[in-house]
């Protein structure tokens, strides 16, 4: 997300929008605008002391107003991300419910990920957005909390599962 955030900088740049029209040599960097530095802008206070800080740190001269942007610009592509995450997700719970003919299907996801822990907003919207694609699912998110190991947010997904049948037996 940081990389798309820096690439809309850029362009806010280039049509005069941002920074006076003036780009450092260090947002000009692919890779120099991170992916934690969008929750970080998106957590920070009202004064946006935080976000001034990114920015001075990548060399740029920021009005209280580019300050503004830069956070609707994090905002709009975290949102988005959340939005694409969800569908494809969506999509496959969907299908997963029409080949199994269920009116309505019951289902525990299991979630992984350093966005999906750590963005302010990031879960949230993703679970709103999947509820909403999905009308005739009811969905359980878990998150994983045994790191980022290959396959740790199925496993979770199943402990999960398997611990509720034996409950109900």
């Amino acid at each position: 997300m940081g990389e798309l955030v820096r690439l809309v900088l850029l362009k806010l740049v280039n049509e005069n929008l941002l920074f006076n029209g003036e780009a450092s040599e260090k947002l000009k960097t692919r890779g120099s605008f991170e992916t934690r530095f969008v929750s970080q802008i998106e957590s920070d206070s009202a004064d946006r002391k935080q976000t001034y800080n990114i920015l001075k740190m990548l060399g740029l001269q920021p009005s209280p107003t580019d300050c503004d942007i830069v956070c609707m610009a994090c905002e709009s592509v975290s949102t988005r991300a959340a939005q694409m995450c969800s569908s494809g997700l969506a999509g496959v719970i969907n299908r997963m419910r029409e080949s199994r003919n269920l009116e309505v299907m019951q289902i525990t996801v299991g979630v992984d990920g350093s966005v999906y822990k750590l963005h302010p907003s990031f879960k949230d919207k993703f679970h709103a957005m999947v509820r909403m694609l999905t009308p005739d699912c009811d969905i359980t998110f878990i998150q994983s909390e045994e790191g980022s190991g290959r396959g740790a947010a199925l496993i979770s997904a199943v402990a999960y599962k398997m611990a509720y049948l034996i409950g109900h037996h």
